[in-house]
């Protein structure tokens, strides 16, 4: 999945948030999801992950959380969704956490892959003896030169 248009729609809002969208203010509210979508597609760019296939769990994720984001950061009359300043500082501080976690690879959304946690290596050469360790350093000097 690109990281162009939104994570979710007016009826992803309504539903993640149990209450009712006025089909007049679904429009309004659609653009407002785009907008959240903003900070998502730039923690993923960071990372280069724009180009990859999402795992299979990241659409339910990042649907929730711009749903959030577009909750607690746009004053938006149109979902009448009424929260604390408590309840706002709280999803804001986990959206927050959440988009650092993604920007910095330890959140990896594309299939396939560990995160910054956990690297993969397909197979690292060991040399048990000095001449094996000289070899392999050479030829990967080798192999880079060209």
């Amino acid at each position: 999945m690109a990281c162009t248009g939104s994570y979710a729609t007016a009826d992803d809002f309504a539903e993640h948030w149990c209450i009712t969208i006025k089909p007049d203010e679904e429009a309004h509210l659609n653009r407002i999801l785009k907008l959240a979508s903003g900070p998502i597609h730039a923690a993923r760019a960071s990372q280069g992950m724009c180009d990859c296939s999402l795992d299979s769990w990241v659409t339910d994720y990042l649907m929730q959380l711009t749903c959030i984001i577009a909750a607690t950061t746009y004053n938006c009359k149109c979902s009448n969704l009424s929260l604390t300043a408590e309840e706002k500082r709280a999803y804001i501080e986990m959206f927050t956490n959440d988009l650092a976690l993604i920007r910095t690879g330890q959140t990896e959304l594309c299939a396939g892959e560990t995160g910054s946690d956990f690297p993969v290596t397909g197979w690292a050469e060991q040399g048990v003896t000095e001449f094996a360790r000289t070899e392999i350093i050479a030829k990967d000097i080798e192999r880079n030169l060209s």
